[in-house]
């Protein structure tokens, strides 16, 4: 037995009420206490244990309870969830559905429009078809009308002239005289060679058109055969040249005529080709609308094959050559601002006349 044992048989043996019983007495009911209390202790402790085991079990169910509560909530919730993507997600299919709709709303709408555009931009390209046709046609008929007897009865008996020869000639005529429009003044060139084609060749023509026009004759201002007009250029005067060339071709035109032919205009002063700038301007500013005037320019040299291959077949280049000799023979007396703008008069249209 323990040291604490003893100790409390002791104090229980210096009792009054316990100093008559013997010790295995004491000892017994000391046993049966200590076991009583180990009863209750027991006793206590499995109460205890219950109870908690009890509680427990409450909380348990409770929990579980609240388990199942929350896990039906959550389970509505996720249906709620599910219902809704699933919505959304109709929805997303439905989508590309609807804009593919509209796609294909769009794609047939713009394409009734562009058939719709397409029938009325083809109508109108008929319509503007036959007009042309019907005007080119028109036109065909009266050039080839027009040309047939030019040609007949002028280029058969020059063949060498080429074929801008002729459309210059024809077009300038057509436009001034017959349609009374802006006057035309045409430049023939030609060299000592062609010097005799030249002079037969401007003969024709002249007599040619005028048949055509059927209004008075031609005019000629040459100082071949004017002796006063022959002095004012070898004397170089240029203010009597100028008078004497625009009373000669005046008093021609207010009479009714509508052709003239001023000749060599490279032997003219040269101030008294300004008043050229007047006859040559357009209908409205002209000094007489509706007249074509010839005019001729002598080289001072003989032009080679292949020049003349060139000038004959290429109208600008031969504009360009004419200008440039006009400006080396006119620049020493005319500023080259007042010369430019005069060849756009006198030298708009240009032809060269080749050997027959």
């Amino acid at each position: 037995m323990s040291e604490d044992y003893m100790n409390g048989l002791k104090s229980l043996s210096s009792r009054p009420d316990i100093k008559n019983k013997s010790t295995a007495e004491i000892c017994s009911t000391s046993e049966e206490s200590a076991d009583n209390n180990l009863d209750v202790s027991d006793s206590i402790e499995i109460n205890a244990t219950n109870e908690t085991e009890e509680i427990n079990e409450a909380s348990s169910d409770e929990g579980h309870d609240d388990k199942i509560d929350k896990k039906d909530d959550s389970s509505i919730k996720s249906d709620h969830h599910n219902e809704n993507n699933q919505s959304v997600e109709k929805k997303l299919e439905d989508f590309p559905n609807n804009e593919q709709n509209l796609d294909m709303r769009e794609k047939k709408n713009n394409k009734n429009s562009t058939l719709i555009i397409s029938v009325i931009v083809l109508i109108a390209c008929i319509f503007c078809a036959s007009k042309f046709c019907f005007k080119l046609t028109k036109n065909k008929v009266e050039k080839k009308q027009f040309r047939m007897d030019l040609i007949d009865e002028l280029k058969n008996g020059f063949p060498s002239q080429s074929d801008w020869f002729w459309i210059n000639i024809e077009s300038s005529f057509k436009h001034s005289v017959l349609k009374s429009k802006d006057p035309s003044i045409v430049l023939i060139i030609y060299d000592e060679e062609t010097t005799d084609t030249y002079s037969k060749l401007s003969k024709e023509i002249l007599n040619y058109l005028s048949k055509i026009d059927k209004s008075k004759s031609h005019v000629v201002v040459s100082k071949k055969k004017e002796d006063d007009f022959k002095y004012f250029i070898e004397k170089n005067m240029p203010d009597e040249s100028k008078f004497y060339i625009d009373s000669k071709l005046s008093t021609h035109f207010k009479s009714g005529g509508k052709l003239a032919l001023v000749e060599d205009i490279h032997e003219f002063p040269a101030h008294s080709m300004v008043l050229f700038y007047a006859y040559g301007d357009e209908e409205k500013y002209a000094k007489f609308p509706g007249v074509l005037i010839f005019m001729s320019f002598k080289l001072n040299e003989k032009l080679d094959a292949h020049s003349k291959q060139i000038y004959s077949h290429s109208p600008k280049k031969l504009r360009e050559f004419a200008e440039n000799r006009m400006f080396n023979l006119w620049s020493k007396w005319i500023r080259e601002d007042q010369l430019r703008p005069l060849f756009t008069r006198i030298a708009n249209n240009v032809i060269l006349v080749n050997s027959e």
